[in-house]
C-alpha cells in the first residue's frame, strides 16, 4: 500500500450522514475518510450517537471522533458551503446535474483550490437521501456500480467517493489562484465576486417562490415542479454575492410593484426643485 503527503485541498471537504441509523456505519465511515486523508464528518439527526460501536469500527481513526460536528438538519450541515454534492441513484422524479464519481471528485477538488467549502451528502441506510434534501444539492454524484446488483453499504460508498476525492487531488490538476466560473464550452473566466453559501441560497429561494406567489406565476396551493425546478436551475448557476443582492433587489421591487406600495423616485429639475415628472 503506497503513501504519499495528504493534499491539503482535501480539507476543505466535508462529509455529511443524514440520519445514520447503524452507528457502526458512523465508525467504518470515519476510517475510510481517515484512509484518504478526509477528516470533518458532520452527522444529521444520527439515530444513535455516541456508540461504543462507532469507537470499535473507527479502528485507528479515533481522532476523528472528537472532530465530528452533530447538527439537527441539513439546512445546518451545509449552511456555509459554496457547492454541495448529494450521493443518488439514477432514477429520480425530477432530472437534476448528475455526475459519475470520478468526474464529480474533480470538480469538488478545483472548487476547494478556490478555498470553497464543499459537501458530499450520504443518506439513510434503508432509503438514500429525499427528494427535497437532494434539491439541496447543486449537483447529484452517482457511482456507477454493477446495474444487475448496485447494492453498497453507505460506508462502502464512503470509502469510493473518499477514494476518488483523493485520487484527483494527487493528480496533477491545475491550481486556480483566483475565483473562476464555468462557462459553457468548458472555459473558464476570472471572477471579482465571491460564490454565495448555501445558507444565503436558503434564504433566497423562499424569497424567490413568494415574488412568484405575488404576481401569481405560482400556485401556492398546487406549485407542482416549479420550486424545484428553479433550485435546480439556480443550483447549477452558482450564484455570486453580487448576482445575489442584485435578484433579492428585483424581487423586491416585483413585489412593491404587485403590491401598489412602489413609487418612482421624485427627480430633481434644472433648479434643484423636486418633480413628480
Amino acid at each position: 500500500m503506497s503513501t504519499t503527503s495528504n493534499p491539503v485541498s482535501l480539507n476543505q471537504i466535508r462529509i455529511v450522514m443524514v440520519n445514520t441509523t447503524l452507528p457502526a456505519n458512523i465508525g467504518a465511515a470515519l476510517r475510510a475518510m481517515k484512509t484518504m486523508g478526509l477528516q470533518h464528518l458532520v452527522l444529521v439527526n444520527p439515530k444513535t450517537f455516541p456508540h461504543p460501536d462507532i469507537d470499535a469500527l473507527a479502528a485507528g481513526a479515533s481522532d476523528l471522533i472528537a472532530q465530528i460536528k452533530v447538527v439537527d438538519t441539513l439546512e445546518q450541515a451545509i449552511a456555509d458551503c459554496h457547492l454541495v454534492f448529494g450521493t443518488s441513484a439514477r432514477s429520480r422524479t425530477i432530472p437534476w446535474p448528475l455526475l459519475d464519481v470520478r468526474p464529480a471528485a474533480q470538480e469538488i477538488i478545483q472548487a476547494s483550490q478556490k478555498q470553497q467549502n464543499i459537501a458530499v451528502l450520504f443518506g439513510r441506510e434503508d432509503r438514500g437521501l429525499t427528494n427535497e434534501e437532494l434539491a439541496l444539492a447543486n449537483y447529484h454524484l452517482t457511482i456507477p456500480v454493477n446495474p444487475d446488483y448496485g447494492v453498497l453499504n453507505v460506508a462502502q460508498a464512503i470509502q469510493v467517493v473518499c477514494y476518488e476525492l483523493r485520487m484527483a487531488a494527487l493528480t496533477d490538476l491545475p491550481a486556480i489562484q483566483s475565483e473562476t466560473m464555468p462557462l459553457v464550452q468548458n472555459q473558464s473566466m476570472q471572477w471579482d465576486e465571491p460564490l454565495v453559501t448555501q445558507h444565503q441560497m436558503q434564504q433566497f429561494y423562499p424569497h424567490l417562490e413568494q415574488t412568484l406567489i405575488d404576481i401569481d406565476f405560482l400556485d401556492e396551493k398546487n406549485p407542482r415542479l416549479l420550486p424545484l425546478r428553479l433550485r435546480r436551475l439556480f443550483g447549477r448557476i452558482q450564484l455570486d454575492r453580487m448576482e445575489y443582492h442584485l435578484l433579492r433587489g428585483v424581487f423586491t421591487r416585483v413585489q412593491a410593484l404587485a403590491k401598489g406600495t412602489w413609487h418612482p423616485p421624485k427627480q430633481k429639475n434644472t433648479h434643484g426643485e423636486q418633480s413628480d415628472v
